[in-house]
């Protein structure tokens, strides 16, 4: 996977967790996330294969480090969007940052369901 672009390899990196094999997801995600730090698909996605294996306490630190980013994008968005005359939380002139307000939800929930008390 390692001559792949980063698209590519979060794509294979989601069959794997898709086909079941979460161990072999999470290296994958771990090797992109190693060369891309800030890649919300590939944090998001180490964090759902995290959860699938039971690790909670990783599961929340990959979707705390995907919402840290998602959160810090829309931020970014906001100051373009406010310099280009746009005001406003939602720039409905475009999408840039539909995609990252989703994520954000997702995430919080995400957050939510893998630091709630077992029952």
């Amino acid at each position: 996977m390692s001559n792949l672009p980063a698209a590519e390899k979060v794509g294979q990196a989601w069959r794997l967790h898709r086909d079941g094999d979460n161990q072999g997801a999470a290296r994958a995600f771990e090797d992109i996330i190693a060369s891309h730090p800030d890649s919300v698909d590939a944090l998001y996605g180490l964090g759902l294969t995290r959860k699938a294996t039971g690790d909670f306490a990783a599961a929340a630190d990959a979707f705390q480090q995907a919402l840290d980013t998602s959160e810090q994008a829309v931020a970014a968005l906001k100051v373009t969007a406010q310099a280009e005359g746009q005001l406003g939380d939602n720039d409905l002139e475009s999408n840039a940052d539909d995609r990252y307000m989703m994520l954000t939800r997702m995430l919080e929930q995400r957050l939510a369901d893998v630091r709630a008390p077992s029952a």
